[in-house]
C-alpha cells in the first residue's frame, strides 16, 4: 500500500513537472527548426516604426522560453532598420539625427551640448585588445599626428571614422546609478571612404564632408552596431560591411576581380598582396595619399567557423545570418520603399556577438554566443584571425568587457570605450599651462589660449602653480578648463 503510494506520488511529481514545462514553454527546439521558424518578415511600411516600438529586451522564444539565436538577430534586424529609417529630421536618416544620436567629438569636448558639428571624422589608431587601457579617441583629420594607424583604399584614400551614441548617455549621473546600461543604449561605429568618379556613389550610402577645407564626397563601408538590452546587458554587438570591400580569404583565385581594398593582383594571387591585413602608419592625411595601399581579405564571411553542420552552434549561427540577409535583401527591393533604403542591398550583416549566462563575465569564453570569430574587415583588420581556425579572430569581447558582478557604467570599467570620453567632455579639468604663470594678468592672457587649445574648453578664471595638499610652489601652472 505505502509502495503504491510512493509510485502514485512520484507520478504525479512527473506529470506536474511536465505540466510546468508545457505551461512555460520551456521545450527543446533543434537547430533546424529554429532556422524555419526564424522569422525576419516586416510590415510593408516598416520605416515607418518609431523610437517607441524598438525593443529594450532580447524576447524569449515561444518553444523554450528563453532568448535563443533567432531572437538575438530579430533584436539586431530591429534596431538596424530603424537606425537606417528616415528621421523627422529632413534628409538625415535616424541615427545620424543628433536629437537621438549625438556624435562623439574630440577628446575632453561636450559632445552632449547644442553646439552639433556636421561631421567629427577620426583616422583609426593602434586598437588595444586591452580593455583596461585608456581608451584614446583617434585624432580628428585636422589634427592628424604622429603614430597614427590606418587603412586605405585601393585608390590611396584613407578611411575616415565615426562615433555616435544614444542621447540616454548624455545623464551619466543616472546611468552610473547602476551596475549596468539599461536596455535601448547604442553606440554606433561607422567606417568611410572617400568616393571618387571611379565609384557609383548610388551603391553607397554617402554624404558630403569637409576634409582639411576640401569638400569630399564619403561611402559607408562598415558600420558596428552595439545596443544593451534589459535582459543582456553586455550589449548585442552586430557589424556590417560593404559587399564590394574585400575578396573573401579563402576565395582567393584567378577568376577575381579587384574589390575596393583588395587589388586585382592580390584577389587572384595571395603572393601578390601588399602588407595583406595589416594597418599601416599614415604621417598625413592627403587625398589622395603618398602611401601604397594595403591589401584586405576577409577571413570569416559570418563571423563564424565555416564547414559546421546544422546541429553544431556554428552551423546555426551562420544558417541564421545566411537567413536574416536574404530577408533584407527582399525588404531593400519591396515596392515603395522609400529611396534613401534602397542602397542598403548592397551591405549584409556579418553576424553579431552576446553571451549565454549573464551571470558570467563576457571573457569566459565557454559563455560567448553567435558569431565568435566576429570582426569587421575595415574596423579591426589585423583581428580578423585566420580563416578555418577556431578561437583565432580577436572578437568585441577581447576589447570590451563585461562584468557580471561588477559595475559596467564606472569610469575603470571595460565595457564601454566611449563612456569615459562623454562624461569628460561635460566636466571641468585642471590643463597645464605651456609657461609658469604668477599673477592674475598673467593668468587672464595665458589661461585662455591654455585652454582652447586643449580641446576647445572655457577657462573657468581659476588657476593655480601650488601643490593641492602642501601648498608647495611647483615648477608648473595648472588652468581650470569647462566645456563651454
Amino acid at each position: 500500500m505505502k509502495l503504491s503510494k510512493l509510485l502514485l506520488s512520484l507520478c504525479l511529481a512527473v506529470v506536474s513537472i511536465h505540466q510546468a514545462n508545457a505551461a512555460s514553454g520551456n521545450k527543446t527546439l533543434s537547430n533546424a527548426d529554429q532556422v524555419k521558424n526564424c522569422s525576419f518578415a516586416k510590415a510593408n511600411n516598416w520605416w515607418q516604426a518609431t523610437y517607441a516600438t524598438l525593443p529594450s529586451a532580447v524576447a524569449n522564444n515561444p518553444t523554450t522560453g528563453d532568448p535563443e539565436f533567432c531572437e538575438f538577430y530579430q533584436f539586431s534586424q530591429d534596431w538596424f532598420l530603424y537606425l537606417i529609417s528616415p528621421s523627422p529630421t529632413k534628409n538625415l536618416a535616424n541615427w545620424q539625427d543628433p536629437k537621438q544620436f549625438p556624435l562623439l567629438e574630440t577628446s575632453g569636448t561636450d559632445s552632449c551640448d547644442n553646439d552639433v558639428p556636421k561631421n567629427a571624422f577620426n583616422v583609426r589608431t593602434v586598437k588595444s585588445t586591452d580593455a583596461k587601457e585608456d581608451f584614446v579617441i583617434p585624432e580628428r583629420i585636422d589634427q592628424a599626428g604622429h603614430n597614427v594607424y590606418a587603412i586605405y583604399d585601393q585608390q590611396g584614400n584613407i578611411v575616415f571614422y565615426e562615433v555616435r551614441f544614444s542621447i540616454n548617455l548624455c545623464d551619466y549621473k543616472k546611468i552610473q546609478m547602476k551596475n549596468n546600461f539599461p536596455g535601448k543604449t547604442a553606440e554606433l561605429k561607422m567606417a568611410w571612404r572617400v568616393l571618387t568618379k571611379n565609384d557609383s556613389k548610388d551603391n553607397f550610402y554617402h554624404m558630403e564632408a569637409t576634409i582639411s577645407g576640401k569638400p569630399y564626397l564619403l561611402g559607408l563601408v562598415g558600420w558596428h552596431i552595439v545596443v544593451a538590452a534589459d535582459n543582456h546587458p553586455e550589449m548585442v554587438w552586430m557589424t556590417l560591411d560593404h559587399k564590394s570591400n574585400a575578396v573573401e580569404c579563402t576565395k582567393i583565385a584567378a577568376s577575381q576581380n579587384a574589390y575596393d581594398f583588395t587589388s586585382a593582383a592580390c584577389a587572384q594571387n595571395a603572393a601578390d598582396c601588399n602588407n595583406l591585413n595589416q594597418t599601416l602608419k599614415s604621417t598625413a592625411i592627403t587625398l589622395p595619399s603618398t602611401v601604397q595601399p594595403n591589401d584586405i581579405c576577409q577571413q570569416f564571411k559570418y563571423g563564424t567557423l565555416e564547414g559546421q553542420p546544422i546541429t553544431t552552434k556554428d552551423g546555426l549561427n551562420i544558417a541564421l545570418v545566411k537567413k536574416l540577409n536574404g530577408e533584407l535583401q527582399s525588404l531593400f527591393t519591396q515596392p515603395k520603399l522609400p529611396k534613401s533604403l534602397a542602397v542598403w542591398k548592397h551591405y549584409q550583416v556579418t553576424g553579431a556577438l552576446w553571451i549565454s549566462d549573464i551571470n558570467k563575465d563576457s571573457s569566459d569564453t565557454t559563455n560567448q554566443r553567435g558569431s565568435l570569430e566576429l570582426a569587421n574587415t575595415v574596423m579591426e583588420t589585423e583581428f580578423q584571425g585566420t580563416a578555418g581556425q577556431a578561437n583565432s579572430a580577436t572578437n568585441c569581447f577581447a576589447c570590451h568587457n563585461y562584468s557580471a558582478t561588477q559595475s559596467n557604467t564606472s569610469t575603470s570599467a571595460g565595457l564601454s570605450h566611449i563612456f569615459d570620453d562623454i562624461i569628460a567632455g561635460q566636466q571641468c579639468r585642471d590643463v597645464q599651462s605651456s609657461v609658469t604663470i604668477n599673477s592674475q594678468p598673467q593668468a587672464q592672457t595665458q589661461c585662455p589660449t591654455t585652454c582652447k587649445t586643449a580641446g576647445a574648453l572655457k577657462w573657468n578664471g581659476q588657476w593655480t602653480n601650488q601643490d593641492a595638499k602642501t601648498g608647495k610652489q611647483l615648477p608648473m601652472t595648472v588652468c581650470g578648463c569647462c566645456p563651454n
